[in-house]
């Protein structure tokens, strides 16, 4: 919530409502390190050995996305992935 004095908030003031004063390679950091928390707390929740089936199950379609999906589509991809979890149960 703006002016709620959380680091959001703060965020907000220093960077704009949607970091619109951040650089893409600085969004695209952010946006890693929001994903890789996220990750490490699922793990956390579901185990070390669903990590270890998902990861074999998600490594082959990496090396897919990688080889032979255009690069300017994977922020759509990416999209595409975040909505998907947010109604995910």
């Amino acid at each position: 919530m703006p002016n709620d004095g959380s680091y959001l908030d703060e965020l907000q003031q220093q960077y704009g409502s949607t970091f619109e004063q951040l650089g893409k390679i600085e969004k695209l950091l952010l946006l890693h390190s929001v994903v890789q928390n996220l990750l490490n707390a699922e793990v956390n929740v579901s185990g070390t050995n669903a990590a270890v089936n998902a990861l074999s199950t998600v490594s082959p379609i990496v090396q897919g996305l990688h080889k032979r999906v255009h690069i300017g589509e994977h922020l759509g991809l990416a999209e595409a992935l975040i909505n998907q979890l947010k109604y995910q149960r």
